[in-house]
């Protein structure tokens, strides 16, 4: 690998692959030094093909609390066809882990990373920014909710349904104003395991743009955690923190909890969540098709 190293681009998809590659097996051998060296070139190459930045964050943010600090948004009746479980937190904070769990469940089905929600809410952010209260959120609400569940009526019949985009944390106001029967299950994970996982970690796509250099990551974490306080102050009752380390460690019990807030039966298939053979795309696929282990905790 060494050698290949050396003659291959690094700035090549291939050569951020094998940066990366490499990287985890220094990590491996515990040769922290050549680990990190090989991450910090592989990010900074890899954050070539992103398009979103720490300030677009913090912008969303901003904007977030402007709709939902100071006015009331009523919300739209519960939704009776549907049981939408939002799955949110840090990206490689347990959200694949959990939805596995939960698709394990003959009732639910597991919808992945949705953008569904996303799509909505930028649109709407950009209409708020322009119009401000000329454009209030309760006139759109109904809007949102077609959206929503007409997307979800596209892929499956089933009554619960798992929406695992984690990023979805910007956007739990909306989510409680048009759907206010949702559950949100927030997946909390050790700060420094969960921003070294996404330092190691070469996410797909263009989004995430955050995740490729260190202080970004942290300033990342930071918007997200007191984005988090301000719904856990208004949507507290609403909100379920499952910690990653603690369902590691208490598989069975973490499961239980878990079921019972989302309205769910016990079935034994949700603890042997990696013999489902759905399909997973995400950078934990690996991880959901082995059986959970107290070591899985780890970064």
């Amino acid at each position: 690998m060494e050698k290949l190293y050396d003659e291959i681009d690094h700035a090549s998809k291939e050569g951020i692959v094998l940066c990366f590659a490499l990287a985890k097996v220094y990590d491996d051998l515990g040769d922290v030094d050549r680990c990190f060296a090989l991450l910090t070139e592989g990010n900074h190459h890899h954050k070539a093909g992103k398009t979103d930045t720490i300030e677009d964050a913090r912008a969303t943010a901003h904007g977030v609390r402007q709709i939902f600090a100071r006015r009331t948004v009523k919300p739209l009746s519960p939704v009776e066809d549907c049981q939408p479980l939002f799955i949110v937190g840090m990206p490689r904070s347990g959200t694949t882990l959990v939805e596995q769990i939960l698709a394990s469940h003959s009732a639910v089905y597991g919808g992945g990373e949705l953008k569904l929600m996303g799509q909505w809410c930028y649109g709407y952010l950009k209409l708020f920014k322009e119009y401000g209260d000329a454009a209030p959120l309760n006139n759109y609400l109904p809007q949102l909710r077609e959206h929503y569940l007409k997307g979800i009526a596209e892929l499956t019949s089933k009554h619960f349904v798992t929406d695992k985009m984690p990023v979805n944390f910007f956007w739990l106001g909306f989510i409680l104003a048009a759907l206010p029967n949702a559950r949100i299950i927030h997946t909390v994970r050790d700060p420094m395991a969960v921003c070294w996982s996404i330092f190691k970690t070469p996410f797909a796509g263009s989004s995430n743009g955050f995740s490729c250099d260190l202080r970004d990551i942290g300033a990342f974490f930071t918007i997200y955690r007191e984005l988090m306080a301000f719904w856990n102050d208004k949507y507290r009752h609403n909100i379920y923190s499952l910690h990653y380390e603690s369902l590691t460690r208490h598989q069975q019990q973490e499961t239980a909890d878990l079921l019972e807030f989302c309205g769910l039966t016990w079935e034994d298939a949700c603890l042997e969540f990696h013999e489902n053979p759905r399909k997973v795309n995400t950078a934990s696929k690996q991880q959901v098709r082995q059986p959970m282990y107290q070591d899985s905790s780890d970064a």
